[in-house]
């Protein structure tokens, strides 16, 4: 799949600190998508390009939400899945609300390649994985909570997701190689590397095209 075709004109970028966000702001930065990065840390951002601004805020702060992300064409998160601090249930619902009132609706999450959607065989890594998650899970400590709270919201229009047109991807193994064109994959998996450029690349096609809406598709790096 050539994931070149096509590119939004401008999107807004949250968790661009991390490692997938980075590789998301450098391929939106190498390509000349204007990019809103909306972070509480912008002093991490003094290096940005001149199509790239940086708006200090909050997540919870909803009216700067919604008017940092007016006029962009979607909205991709790259919040982890942090179990304690839980980034996704205390902070999702405000932007997709935020989204709303900026009159923008589509939305590009991520989440674990483990996380498993409704009525799907589980392939290798979750046979191997979920088993120990389930009974870590007995314990009271559950790895996929952030990412299936995120995937049931999108699912079920719930917690201010109704409404909102989203794609989440699913990655493994991120790595810092240069990108070299990715693979998705709706039923099977790729390799469990992939390129942090790779991933971003697909968000960015994600925002301008409906391909893979309300899906969850395997993204891995070529060969």
């Amino acid at each position: 799949m050539n994931t070149s075709v096509a590119r939004p004109r401008k999107v807004a970028i949250i968790g661009a600190s991390g490692t997938y966000g980075k590789g998301i702001l450098a391929r939106a930065e190498d390509v000349g998508v204007e990019t809103v990065v909306i972070t509480r840390s912008p002093q991490k951002f003094q290096d940005v390009k001149p199509t790239t601004a940086v708006v200090h805020a909050q997540l919870y702060e909803e009216e700067k939400l919604t008017e940092a992300i007016r006029g962009c064409d979607g909205v991709i998160s790259a919040l982890g899945d942090h179990r304690m601090e839980r980034p996704k249930t205390h902070n999702l619902p405000y932007v997709w609300s935020a989204m709303k009132g900026a009159g923008v609706t589509r939305y590009i999450g991520m989440a674990s390649g483990a996380m498993m959607m409704p009525g799907e065989k589980r392939g290798a890594l979750q046979r191997t994985v979920h088993p120990m998650l389930s009974v870590l899970k007995l314990f009271g400590v559950d790895y996929l909570e952030q990412n299936e709270w995120e995937r049931d919201s999108l699912l079920n229009g719930k917690n201010g997701a109704d409404g909102i047109v989203w794609v989440i991807t699913r990655v493994i193994r991120p790595t810092g190689t240069p990108f070299v064109g990715a693979y998705v994959h709706k039923d099977k998996r790729g390799p469990i590397n992939c390129s942090i450029y790779d991933h971003g690349d697909f968000c960015l096609y994600c925002v301008a095209s409906g391909e893979w809406d309300f899906l969850a598709p395997h993204v891995s790096s070529g060969r």
